[in-house]
């Protein structure tokens, strides 16, 4: 079998073992997936169209279909331990383009709620939070950015804390209030020390 490069032993072996245990499932997780995603799972047929028009896909070993199936059959420490649950872009597409009118793009998100719950978050998103407590953006403005903007005509910083830094203390209490800084400080610190 290839090489997973970066991803735990226990995901080769999970990876070697494709049959379904009872013992794996739990119930309560699909019934909290659809309460938190406000949309229906259990009514997916798996006919790929929301792999087929995810851009992260062809990109990836990313297959939202198998993410809202995991949540239909209650894999939930399959589901939440799989590194791939955070290379969706939540473009929206396969929402989009679900002919049962599922959101699987809500049942990726209510998943990343699960996990964060659960300290699963790749360091790189927890940056992000820490980037956005302190300037109100996940990539701050830069100066080739604000000399390219100039050079189309716009104003050099754009229509947010970049220009009105003074939101960015409201942004600052939601994250607080969520924790999501406490906690992104936290696991961060004990990953990289």
């Amino acid at each position: 079998m290839a090489r997973t490069k970066g991803y735990p032993e226990a995901l080769e072996k999970k990876l070697a073992d494709t049959r379904l245990y009872e013992d794996e499932r739990h119930p309560e997780f699909t019934k909290t997936v659809e309460k938190i995603s406000m949309t229906i799972p259990h009514m997916c047929y798996q006919c790929g169209t929301c792999t087929a028009s995810c851009p992260s896909a062809p990109r990836s070993s990313y297959r939202i279909r198998k993410f809202v199936r995991r949540a239909l059959l209650g894999l939930e420490d399959e589901a939440l331990t799989d590194p791939d649950l955070w290379l969706c872009t939540t473009c929206y597409s396969c929402t989009d383009r679900c002919p049962r009118d599922i959101a699987p793009t809500d049942v990726i998100m209510a998943m990343r709620n699960l996990a964060f719950k659960r300290d699963i978050i790749p360091v790189n998103f927890l940056k992000t939070v820490q980037a956005i407590y302190t300037s109100g953006h996940g990539v701050p403005n830069n100066d080739v950015n604000r000399a390219a903007r100039k050079k189309l005509g716009l104003p050099a910083d754009p229509p947010t804390t970049h220009r009105f830094p003074q939101y960015i203390k409201g942004i600052q209490y939601i994250l607080d209030y969520f924790e999501l800084k406490k906690n992104a400080d936290r696991i961060v610190k004990e990953r990289e020390g």
